[in-house]
């Protein structure tokens, strides 16, 4: 609920997902748990959190990468 309503919020970011099953993602990425966000600013990790569910905390993240 919270990625649909940020898609509609934030229409200037990019939002990917990807399943878990696809190991070079995650190795990629270096993504080794479910529900891991990581927000990037020109190529660079700006910050990275793993199983946050609050929407003012997922906010939080998406705007340090704008």
């Amino acid at each position: 609920k919270v990625f649909k309503q940020a898609r509609n919020d934030f229409q200037n970011v990019l939002f990917l997902t990807f399943k878990q099953s696809n190991k070079k993602i995650a190795k990629l990425f270096n993504i080794d748990r479910r529900s891991t966000i990581v927000v990037y600013k020109n190529n660079q990790e700006i910050s990275r959190a793993i199983g946050i569910i609050n929407k003012d905390k997922i906010y939080s993240l998406i705007k340090a990468g704008i």
